[in-house]
């Protein structure tokens, strides 16, 4: 990494601290108790008390700690996340032994940190890397800041622990894995298929890469970097890493009983996934992109801008410095996006994170290419029309995307108080007692 790359990677380092940073104060309000939390959300309500059963030992001493580790019984979500969020919260348990159950607004502030807001953070540094390679410090923070300030991802920060953010996290490392290896098949492909593997225990989501992964192989045949029968066996291999990953990060599965019980899990959920939660036929299952409108016009932007960023996408793919992260990124967009699109009749708006973070990525490529070229035209004297028509798009571009980062931006202000002032902000009389506590062990070590 040279020392431009590196001074850019600082620069995003304290944007991204300053921002995970932002989130401790909404973050720590809203759940003094279980109790309070049960009335006030629906998914933390549940997820929760596996955690808490995990890092807790059984009183009657039926189950080992090894157990409530592995069997941990909400297969909704693959065993990665409740791992990663147990593995948070260990250290405070250590240090304040079983009353850490009683602090349950220190603990969701850690997993809605921790959980929700840094991997979000990572993947979309990860992204500004993949399409801008640091070499601008300017364009990188401006596509770094434009896409942490989408309400959609700012939304996902706010009280709210859940799998997406590692979901989408592992999603961009498969992107970032092939666009490293570059149509080597060497390790960087098999760190791939491990990243898939992850994003399919987790949430499914990597199965969609079932696409980009025979294309890429596809590509290697076509340029000659591998013959038929390498071809045939990196294909079989990846497929077989992605597996194992699912399989061994999954300990559970090797348990007749959870793994009878996950498959139920599964199968109701696909089936109100694709259904919608009520029997009867009602429109706001309906399928299709008019019926996801509402969705994505709010936390995302209105069909005509996200058709701009997706004829982003579909430019970079053919032309540009980034041809070939765009590639792999297009095959992973197209399928996901169908998929929501028209086989999914629930319209939450996070299920379009694994797609909306790599696809914001885009956003700029239109606009520095139009700069770009006027740059170079500018050396070979051109016309007066083509550079007043290359300056106008330019312009319009950039008062467009202005305006709606500064509407984004005053939406998630609005989202940002509104958390705030929901419930009584966490007193910060924990600190002391932890203090104590740490500072009672250390004496008698």
């Amino acid at each position: 990494m040279s020392g431009q790359q590196k001074k850019v990677l600082l620069i995003l380092t304290g944007i991204g601290l300053v921002y995970f940073i932002a989130f401790f104060f909404p973050n720590a309000t809203g759940a003094e108790d279980e109790t309070m939390l049960f009335r006030l959300s629906a998914d933390e309500s549940v997820t929760y008390p596996v955690v808490m059963r995990m890092l807790t030992p059984d009183p009657h001493g039926v189950e080992t700690g090894w157990f409530r580790w592995i069997i941990y019984g909400d297969y909704h979500y693959g065993y990665p996340f409740y791992l990663i969020s147990a593995l948070v919260l260990l250290p405070l348990r250590i240090l304040l032994g079983a009353s850490f159950i009683d602090y349950t607004q220190l603990n969701l502030l850690l997993l809605r940190q921790f959980v929700s807001v840094l991997p979000l953070i990572l993947a979309a540094g990860i992204m500004v890397y993949l399409q801008t390679r640091f070499r601008s410090a300017v364009l990188s923070v401006l596509l770094f800041v434009f896409m942490l300030a989408v309400p959609g991802f700012v939304r996902n920060h706010l009280s709210w622990w859940h799998p997406d953010a590692f979901s989408v996290l592992f999603v961009v490392l498969v992107i970032f894995f092939l666009d490293r290896d570059r149509l080597r098949f060497g390790w960087n492909f098999y760190l791939a298929a491990l990243a898939c593997g992850l994003a399919s225990a987790i949430k499914l989501s990597g199965i969609f890469f079932f696409l980009t992964v025979p294309a890429y192989i596809l590509a290697g045949l076509i340029l000659k970097k591998i013959n038929l029968r390498a071809a045939f066996t990196h294909g079989i291999l990846f497929v077989l890493v992605m597996g194992l990953t699912i399989i061994l990060s999954n300990p559970f599965l090797f348990y007749s009983g959870a793994r009878q019980r996950m498959l139920e899990i599964q199968v109701q959920k696909s089936y109100e996934i694709s259904h919608g939660y009520v029997h009867e036929e009602s429109p706001e299952y309906a399928k299709g992109p008019r019926y996801w409108e509402p969705t994505l016009s709010r936390w995302y932007g209105i069909p005509l801008f996200l058709l701009f960023i997706a004829a982003s996408l579909l430019w970079g793919a053919i032309h540009g410095q980034e041809q070939f992260v765009n590639r792999i990124l297009l095959t992973w967009f197209l399928p996901f996006t169908l998929y929501l699109l028209f086989f999914v009749s629930v319209k939450p708006d996070h299920y379009w994170l694994p797609v909306m973070l790599p696809l914001f990525s885009c956003v700029f490529i239109i606009p520095a290419e139009i700069w770009t070229f006027l740059q170079k035209q500018g050396t070979q004297n051109p016309s007066d029309l083509t550079r007043w028509l290359g300056l106008g798009l330019f312009a319009c571009l950039v008062l467009g995307l202005s305006i709606l980062f500064i509407t984004n931006l005053g939406y998630d202000l609005s989202l940002f108080q509104s958390f705030l002032e929901q419930e009584k902000e966490l007193g910060f009389h924990w600190l002391m007692e932890i203090w104590v506590m740490a500072a009672g062990k250390s004496i008698l070590i």
